[in-house]
């Protein structure tokens, strides 16, 4: 078996230069911690646990001594508490890492939307977002990209270890985001080039070794890039989870390995694969009854099949011990190429050929996959056979299993027929060999679901953003919308723009909209949206149409206990309070005007913020007075006359 290591693997220059920083400020008396694991490798960690760094999760747990600020780096609040606590600090960022940071932090206070591409709840994606006072936009994916706003300046930067084929399809979307786009392509180069490496290497190879953590990111990475790329990968933390049948009819592997590994578990895992090579090479198969094994089917006959084994002899099952209930032809079971688990009933059978069983094999390893699967609460599917009594019965693994009623759906269902003949998805909730009973839940599963869209769907919600939904329910106070399978409220007072007595007169169940982002509480699940604020107030638009100190027609709408509301067009509202209804003192609005009343008002105010419309009936009615005595005045003076010359005689001196 040929084993090659990837040209680029294991520590980057960052990583590298964190722990050699971190082993050259022991603080024998009074303690070395790092902030956080220094990088994702728990090995690496115990590693460095063993020669007194220990761990701390929060600034908090550390009193004095040396605090390590991990390569993954911390936010500018970090440094400003342990300057308050007199700690020694050793700034452990990655030079990458920190380049990011204050990128981020410029383009921000240059006046920016920083768009920050990565995982969302990585360490290092976290340290950058702080960096820009907790303003940026945190984008993983070209659909969350779709999903922004439109923004004058957009500044993007990116999480040092983030795929360089994924950035550029978020920039690509963001080009049609703003109008001036500030790109700062932030990806680390030892990233690009471990990953270039590990592709090349997979499509070399049959099966490739991604050697890492499991929570850290350019591992799992390398560990999908390899499987794009066509090799069979398995990926582990130390040289004790290889398997030797991972390798069987294997010819050639390859090793790669993350950022955040270090040399010496690559040069263990690279050993542990020559010793499994050796003893491959060196090992004869030996068979016990009651074993079981692979095998290869070679050979299908009507009534019997051929299976190598890899032993002396080849072995075969005939017809009544391929499968239950017994086929009519063996082709209808298997097909030739096939790999499948053989039971072995007699190892050295007079005849020549191992006797096998593939029923019994599947009998025992059905028992402990469902084993497994409980242990691990695993997701299992399975094929409903029939409705019984109480709940569903199912075939899993070719064993008989029972979903419980309470257990098929989220909410109790009282017909059960039509669930016959599918296929669903299950959790085993009680296994026992012994009494041959399987219990299952589709609601466990269903709930684990519900959860995970709950996480998924509160992470990437911030208030202002516009997604899409479907309308799921209609209550009397407002509309339920779901967004990626969790129900987001929109109140009957966000629907429109205009008074709506009934969610019907908006939306209907069924239907897809577009909505705002108001408010996100996480704790108590609630989402707040808006359907109005998605399009411009028309009251905006109509106000435009009235002056202050204007009198217009209107009619009353309502009365209330400080004034009434006239109506001046449709959705354009105004108010006179009691004191502008009349010169003389009112206690009710309705001893002047009443509902449906028309009115000449006169606008005293208008108030676009609060949208609110100051009117006055008495200083209306005033105006009309002193225009009808000024018309008479200028009637007089038209003819020549005027109150003077009417009644000059009265004043004539003497009189």
């Amino acid at each position: 078996m040929l084993i090659q290591l990837a040209r680029q693997r294991g520590f980057c220059y960052g990583v590298k230069r964190a722990v050699d920083m971190a082993l050259s400020n022991i603080d024998p008396l009074k303690g070395t911690c790092t902030l956080g694991p220094i990088i994702h490798n728990p090995q690496m960690v115990n590693h460095l646990s063993e020669r007194g760094i220990k761990v701390a999760d929060q600034l908090t747990d550390v009193s004095e001594g040396v605090v390590i600020f991990r390569s993954h780096g911390v936010g500018p609040e970090i440094y400003r508490q342990a300057r308050e606590k007199s700690l020694q600090v050793v700034d452990a960022t990655c030079p990458h890492v920190k380049k990011a940071q204050l990128t981020a932090h410029k383009l921000m206070t240059d006046g920016y939307q920083v768009i920050l591409a990565g995982e969302r709840n990585h360490p290092e994606v976290q340290s950058i977002y702080q960096w820009t006072e907790q303003k940026a936009i945190i984008v993983g994916t070209p659909e969350e990209a779709m999903q922004l706003s439109f923004f004058a300046k957009i500044g993007v930067v990116a999480q040092t270890t983030f795929s360089g084929a994924m950035f550029q399809k978020i920039v690509d979307i963001l080009k049609s985001k703003c109008n001036e786009l500030q790109i700062d392509r932030t990806i680390c180069t030892a990233t690009d080039e471990r990953q270039q490496a590990a592709v090349e290497l997979a499509r070399q190879v049959e099966v490739m070794i991604v050697v890492g953590g499991k929570n850290s990111a350019n591992t799992a990475r390398l560990a999908v890039l390899c499987s794009e790329a066509g090799a069979g990968v398995f990926h582990v933390e130390t040289a004790a989870e290889l398997e030797p049948s991972w390798f069987e009819g294997v010819h050639s592997v390859g090793i790669t390995a993350g950022a955040s590994t270090p040399e010496w578990l690559i040069e263990e895992v690279y050993r542990k694969m020559q010793e499994f090579d050796q003893t491959l090479n060196s090992e004869v198969n030996t068979l016990e009854t009651g074993s079981i094994v692979k095998g290869k089917v070679v050979g299908i006959r009507k009534d019997e099949i051929f299976v190598d084994i890899g032993y002396k002899a080849e072995g075969v099952i005939p017809l009544t011990e391929l499968a239950y209930p017994v086929p009519e032809q063996a082709a209808d079971v298997v097909a030739e190429g096939q790999t499948i688990d053989v039971y072995v009933l007699d190892a050295d059978s007079a005849e020549g050929a191992v006797k096998l069983s593939k029923v019994k094999a599947d009998k025992i390893v059905a028992w402990d996959k469902l084993e497994q699967a409980l242990e691990e609460k695993s997701i299992l599917p399975v094929q409903v056979v029939e409705a019984v009594k109480g709940g569903l019965a199912v075939s899993v693994f070719g064993i008989r299993g029972f979903i419980p009623a309470s257990q098929v759906e989220l909410r109790f269902v009282e017909d059960l027929a039509p669930y016959a003949g599918q296929t669903i998805d299950v959790v085993p909730i009680e296994i026992d060999r012994t009494k041959q009973r399987v219990v299952l839940s589709r609601k466990v599963h269903l709930l684990e679901q519900v959860r995970q869209a709950e996480e998924r769907v509160y992470a990437a919600l911030k208030p202002g953003q516009t997604v899409k939904g479907i309308v799921s329910r209609l209550a009397k106070f407002g509309a339920f919308v779901d967004i990626g399978g969790v129900d987001g409220l929109i109140h009957i007072s966000d629907l429109s723009w205009q008074r709506v007595a009934s969610p019907e007169e908006v939306v209907n169940v069924g239907d897809e909209v577009e909505v705002v982002v108001l408010k996100v509480d996480p704790q108590a699940k609630r989402i707040s949206l808006s359907l109005k604020e998605t399009r411009r107030d028309p009251w905006l638009d109509e106000i435009d149409q009235f002056k202050v100190d204007a009198v217009v027609p209107g009619k009353v709408s309502k009365t209330a206990r400080f004034g009434a509301f006239v109506e001046l067009k449709p959705g354009i509202e105004g108010l006179i309070p009691l004191s502008e209804l009349a010169e003389r003192h009112v206690a009710n609005a309705e001893e002047v005007v009443k509902a449906g009343q028309p009115v000449n008002v006169k606008i005293l105010s208008i108030d676009k913020a609060a949208k609110r419309i100051s009117l006055s009936l008495v200083k209306a009615q005033q105006e009309a007075e002193r225009k009808e005595y000024q018309g008479f005045l200028d009637n007089q003076r038209s003819l020549g006359v005027t109150l003077g010359d009417k009644f000059a005689h009265l004043f004539k001196e003497g009189d």
